[in-house]
């Protein structure tokens, strides 16, 4: 199968959404298939300006697609993220594309990003200026409704989102997949054993950003470093590190309390190896999150036996049952989030018990299966096609 996969991301695999793509693109050959992958690059550096780049991404993806079908092509498949495969989709009917089947990719609806951003004005974390007021429900939302309604398949990657594009007409449910994510094989096969060693105390892995929950973070945290909170009876101090966070150092640390501010370490974005490393001498994962496409960190520290403390937010809502496989504690309540850190920190006993939980529900959820759930996904399609263009 020739695969041709499209998302207006910045080339960084870091960062989750590329992540996604490149890790299929792996899997998609070494199953011997051919497959390539058009990022933000690809599409095209200008528009800059991210007003414009909301307009326009669907025509720019529209016209790197096309370029690749002319130097590459053609494909079977374009499996477009968000938006970016709405002119694809209107245009297939004039002949363009060799009849290629279109899936449009979500990983994680807008919409309801959206509104965990006005649900964030609301709290008083953010100011909603016109630009998302209006410009962004109107431009960008709209596209991405509209480029799934054009596509033979929607992937999408949880109940709440597909329950969304129900609700608002998008696909009929037979057309709806439910995809997630994975973990490198390679880390599933040598994940530590349940005696493994750690105690650098709590983590924090993502953007330092409102939708993950930083403000209620560190505001858990500065509590928890005033109560006097300790890893084990008696043990050392709490402490967290922040991985990722994507921004200045000095700007995550001006979040915390002054008292805690030494307790708090902060790590920039690194390679996927010393992110697992980190999964691998922590003790509690940290997931405030008040919106999630999917979070990948959460199901990849589950597979390191890490256990967690998160919101049910994205895949939590599925991979975590409350003192099961993890603690669910409410959005936007650092008080609850500080609690359940604390009784994690100070009982080893309930940690070993959550994380072999958490291990046992996640340890095949590999980047391999998912590629496997997708090439189903395009099967369906091609056939489906193969089916129209006959009756």
């Amino acid at each position: 199968m020739r695969i041709l996969l499209v998302g207006d991301y910045p080339r960084d695999a870091r960062l989750g959404s590329t992540k996604v793509l490149l890790k299929l693109q792996e899997e998609f050959r070494r199953l011997g298939h051919t497959c390539d992958v058009l990022l933000a690059d690809d599409l095209g550096a200008s528009p800059r300006h991210r007003l414009l780049r909301w307009a326009l991404a669907p025509i720019t993806a529209f016209a790197a697609i096309r370029r690749a079908f002319r130097e590459h092509g053609p494909y079977d498949v374009v499996d477009a993220a968000s938006a970016e495969g709405l002119w694809v989709g209107v245009l297939r009917g004039a002949g363009l594309f060799n009849g290629a089947a279109l899936i449009a990719r979500s990983n994680g609806l807008e919409h309801l990003n959206y509104r965990r951003m006005l649900e964030d004005h609301d709290a008083g974390l953010l100011d909603k200026p016109w630009t998302r007021r209006w410009w962004y429900p109107a431009v960008r939302l709209s596209q991405v409704a509209a480029a799934a309604r054009v596509a033979d398949r929607l992937i999408l990657l949880n109940g709440n989102d597909r329950a969304f594009a129900l609700e608002r007409c998008w696909k009929d449910e037979a057309a709806i997949d439910l995809v997630p994510h994975g973990v490198s094989a390679r880390f599933l096969a040598d994940a530590p054993p349940p005696d493994h060693p750690r105690g650098r105390g709590i983590l924090f892995c993502g953007t330092w950003d409102a939708t993950k929950g930083v403000p209620y973070l560190a505001s858990a945290f500065s509590r928890l470093v005033e109560s006097g909170a300790t890893l084990q009876a008696g043990g050392a101090p709490a402490t967290l590190t922040v991985l990722g966070g994507g921004v200045p150092a000095e700007h995550i640390r001006a979040a915390f309390s002054e008292i805690a501010r030494p307790r708090v370490t902060i790590v920039d974005r690194v390679a996927e190896e010393e992110v697992v490393a980190a999964y691998r001498s922590h003790d509690v994962l940290a997931f405030p999150s008040t919106y999630e496409g999917f979070g990948m960190v959460l199901l990849e520290a589950m597979t390191q036996r890490l256990p967690v403390v998160a919101t049910p937010a994205g895949c939590a809502d599925a991979l975590v049952q409350h003192e099961d496989t993890g603690l669910i504690v409410p959005p936007r309540d650092a008080g609850a989030l500080a609690d359940a850190l604390a009784r994690l920190l100070a009982e080893p006993v309930l940690r070993a018990r959550l994380a072999d939980a958490a291990f046992r529900r996640v340890r095949d959820m590999s980047w391999t299966r998912t590629a496997h759930a997708t090439l189903a996904v395009y099967e369906r399609a091609l056939s489906e096609r193969h089916v129209f263009a006959h009756a």
